[in-house]
Parts: structure tokens; C-alpha cells; sequence
């Protein structure tokens, strides 16, 4: 299998599902304003922590005893488990709807449900698929789902629906992925024994910690900072926030990319090619997000502009929340890899650290520092689950830490700096220039990383369907 193509499809699908978010955020942050905007980020980070008690750590188990190809049926036995945690939610959040509704400052609920039923809907389904060794079916979903929810958005919004035309986006991209998807799993014949429950349950019960975790990193900062600021300020710190994500793509599809190989290879008991993948995953972690923040910090200033007026304000949240993205793209690599090899308890002791240390940080300092205490609370947060990361890694594979292919990219990205910085003194800094630079400046990261790194070279050659000249020498 080449995991390199694998991990490229991936990528390019969460990328084209950056581009078609990234137009339909322009076109909400300008029409809604950063007021409304920002009510519609408090309703779907709502919705995002209401979603981690509707899974309580099923996709990760999921994908981890599909993935194990044990040839039990854990399709249905996790259909069953969703179907009745989502009940128990949905009535929580009716009962619940009056304090809910005060605040997200919305009359928003009973869309809130109904948003909830199709998200873990189309996160059961890409899990699936996740664990069935379908990665690259799976990820061509959330493109799917963004490119529809934005089409959706954009002539609902632009015709005046407002913020209902964004919820209603939202719920018909969903469907559309997930009626896609369901289509690709495979569902075993036999029906489902108490075994393929209790495993899932000896799973998820160490797992739903991830969840959280996963959650807080995400959106915790977003939950803070709505008691503390303005949701127009809101507003701006998410679409850096957005940026920072798009950086981090790429690390992300290598983790997902290689989690059901990994597994696998531990359940065959070969742990010396799961610390080989292992450190493939860290080689390749920042191959993006180094450069990326180099880039944010070059031209994040001019980029925020696109927004609309305002949000140039982002631009220092922009490089600190890059920078946390950094840390965390590497610790998630660790605790794929320690998930893996079947050892949730050593992720739920990461995780519980991480949680604990996240909401404390997040309280504290945004409430001293605003939305700057909000991405520093991040950052410390995600740099202490790295070292704890490396740490239980370090105790169950041969952690080999790739430092000359990263430090390789540090010094790609540091000549990239400078050839854009030169070039944005001399030529100008409109936004049309800067994306041209941008466009100048990826060609150079990469051009000077292929000619330092015999890794990288190999990398790309041996993903390629086809023969470059400039690898004919080698």
C-alpha cells in the first residue's frame, strides 16, 4: 500500500474542503457580519462539545476493532450504541433548551438536534470506512460535505435567508456525505453478539477521554472567550483559528492515514514496522505547517484582509494559534501511535492532563489576557501533550525522532522567508501580491527541501505514478 499516496488524497480532499469553507466564510463574515458570524460559531461550538457526549468514545473504538479485521460485526453493534446514546442526548438538550437557548443568545435547539443526529451520523459513517481500510474513500466525504453545506450556504445567505440559510447548509451538506458514504460500507451478514459490545465498550471507556480532549484543543478557547468577549472578537479568533487548521492538514491525514495500518501491524504483533510508520508520521507532521507559519507571520497580516474590515486585528492570535497547531500535529502523531498498539489507558492519563490543563489555562488566562490568554492557553496546553505524548510512546515502540528531515524543513522554510520578505519590501503588500508571493514562496520551500532532503526525494518519487526527470539521477 503506499500510504504516501493515501495520505496525499487525504490531504488534497481536506484541502478542497478549505477552499469551498474559505469562500463561504468570506461570503458569511461579509453578508451575516461579525456579530451573527460570531452567534453561528457559538451554536456549532455548542455543538461540538454536545457531539462528544453523543459519541462518548465510540468512533475511535469503531475504527480501532474494525481495523483489527477480527471478523466480528462491529458495524451494527456501533449503529445500535450511536442510535441510542444519540437519543439520550437529543432529549438532555430539549429538557435543557432553555438555558442553552440564553446562551448561545439564539433560538437555536431544535436545530442544535437535528444538526447533532447528522453529524454523528456522517462521523459513524467515515469511521467506518476509517476501519474497513478505506481512507481515501472516506476522505473524499468531507469535501463532499463542506462543498455542498457551502453551496448551500451561499445562495441561502445571499438571498436573505441569514443565519438560517448557514444551519440549513450545514444540515444538507451532512446528509448528502453521509448517503455517499454509507454506500461504500460494508456490513458484515452476521448480526451482532455481546462480544462486539463488550469490546467496543472496553475501548470507548478509556477513549471518550480522546473526544474531549480533541474537543478542547478545538473549541474550548471558543466556549471561554464567549463569557468573556464580544462574539464579534469571536468571530475574528476563529477565522485565524481557520487559517492555523489549514496549516495543519496534511499532519492530520498521516495520522489518519496510518492509524489503521498501525493497528493492524499491532495486532499481528510487528512493533518494529509501527515504530518505522511512526517515525515516517513524524518526519512528515510539519512538512506544512512549518512553512505555514513562517508564511502567517511573513503575510498573515494582508490574508485576514480578505475577511473583511476588522479582522487584521487576528493577525497576532494567527501566529500563536499556528504555533500550537505545530505542537499539537506532533502529539497526535504520538497518541495515534500509542491508540494503535491498543493502549487507550495511556492516552486517557495524556488526555485527562490535557483537559485539566487546557480548561485552567483557558479560564485563568482569558480571563486576565482576553482572546491572547485563549491561544496561549492552547499553546501551553499542546506543548505539554507533546512531552507526554513522547513520553508513553517512548514506553511502548523505539521512538526514533526524525530531527535532520525536520530540521531540513526548518531551514527550507527559512530560505522561503527570506525570498518573500525581500520580494514584499521591493514589490508591494496588496493582496493580490501577497498570493502571487505565497504562490513564490511554496515553489522555493519545496524546491529547496527536495534538493536537501534524499529522504523527501525518495518520498515523492516513490508516490508518483509516474517518472520525474529530476529524480532520473538518483
Amino acid at each position: 500500500m503506499k500510504y504516501g499516496r493515501t495520505s496525499i488524497v487525504n490531504f488534497l480532499s481536506q484541502l478542497a474542503m478549505s477552499v469551498s469553507g474559505f469562500v463561504a466564510t468570506i461570503v458569511l463574515t461579509r453578508t451575516l457580519g461579525q456579530d451573527q458570524y460570531g452567534t453561528y460559531i457559538v451554536v456549532l461550538s455548542v455543538l461540538s462539545w454536545v457531539a462528544i457526549a453523543g459519541e462518548f468514545g465510540l468512533p475511535q473504538a469503531i475504527r480501532k476493532r474494525v481495523s483489527e479485521g477480527n471478523n466480528g460485526n462491529y458495524v451494527v453493534a456501533g449503529a445500535v450504541t450511536q442510535f441510542a446514546l444519540y437519543g439520550i442526548v437529543a432529549i438532555s438538550l430539549w429538557i435543557a433548551r432553555p438555558y442553552l437557548n440564553d446562551f448561545m443568545n439564539i433560538d437555536a435547539t431544535w436545530i442544535l438536534v437535528v444538526m447533532l443526529a447528522v453529524r454523528l451520523a456522517l462521523v459513524f459513517v467515515q469511521t467506518v470506512l476509517d476501519g474497513q481500510h478505506l481512507v481515501h474513500v472516506s476522505s473524499l466525504l468531507s469535501p463532499v460535505e463542506w462543498t455542498s453545506r457551502s453551496i448551500v450556504q451561499i445562495v441561502l445567505v445571499l438571498t436573505g435567508f441569514g443565519i438560517a440559510g448557514a444551519f440549513t447548509g450545514y444540515v444538507v451538506g451532512a446528509v448528502v456525505a453521509v448517503a455517499i458514504g454509507a454506500y461504500f460500507v460494508t456490513i458484515p451478514n452476521k448480526p451482532p453478539s455481546r462480544q462486539e459490545f463488550y469490546r467496543l465498550k472496553s475501548y470507548a471507556q478509556f477513549s471518550w477521554l480522546s473526544s474531549i480532549k480533541g474537543r478542547t484543543f478545538l473549541s474550548m478557547d471558543t466556549i471561554i472567550l464567549a463569557i468573556f468577549v464580544s462574539h464579534s472578537l469571536i468571530a475574528v479568533y476563529e477565522i485565524a483559528w481557520n487559517l492555523a487548521s489549514l496549516f495543519a492538514i496534511f499532519g492530520a491525514s498521516i495520522s489518519r492515514t496510518l492509524f489503521p495500518e498501525m493497528s493492524k501491524l499491532s495486532s499481528e504483533k510487528e512493533s518494529d514496522q509501527v515504530a518505522g510508520l511512526l517515525r515516517v508520521s513524524l518526519a512528515y507532521a510539519g512538512l506544512f505547517i512549518i512553512p505555514g507559519l513562517v508564511g502567517a507571520a511573513l503575510v498573515g497580516d494582508v490574508v485576514l484582509t480578505v475577511y473583511g474590515s476588522g479582522f487584521e486585528t487576528g493577525y497576532y492570535v494567527l501566529l500563536v494559534l499556528t504555533f500550537a497547531r505545530l505542537l499539537y500535529g506532533y502529539m497526535d502523531q504520538f497518541l495515534s501511535t500509542i491508540n494503535a498498539l491498543d493502549h487507550p489507558e495511556l492516552t486517557f492519563h495524556i488526555n485527562a492532563v490535557f483537559v485539566a490543563v487546557n480548561l485552567t489555562l483557558n479560564l485563568v488566562l482569558t480571563w486576565q489576557f482576553g482572546w491572547y490568554g485563549a491561544a496561549a492557553a492552547t499553546t501551553l496546553s499542546a506543548g505539554i501533550g507533546l512531552l507526554l505524548g513522547y513520553h508513553y510512546a517512548n514506553r511502548v515502540v523505539n521512538v526514533d525522532l526524525p530531527a535532520g528531515e525536520i530540521a531540513k524543513q526548518c531551514l527550507s522554510a527559512g530560505t522561503m522567508a527570506v525570498v518573500v520578505f525581500v520580494a514584499r519590501v521591493t514589490v508591494g503588500d496588496s493582496l493580490p501580491i501577497v498570493i502571487v508571493l505565497i504562490g513564490i514562496g511554496a515553489a522555493v520551500y519545496f524546491s529547496v527541501l527536495l534538493a536537501l532532503s534524499r529522504e523527501f526525494r525518495t518520498t515523492v518519487e516513490n508516490n508518483l505514478p509516474f517518472r520525474l526527470p529530476v529524480f532520473s539521477s538518483e
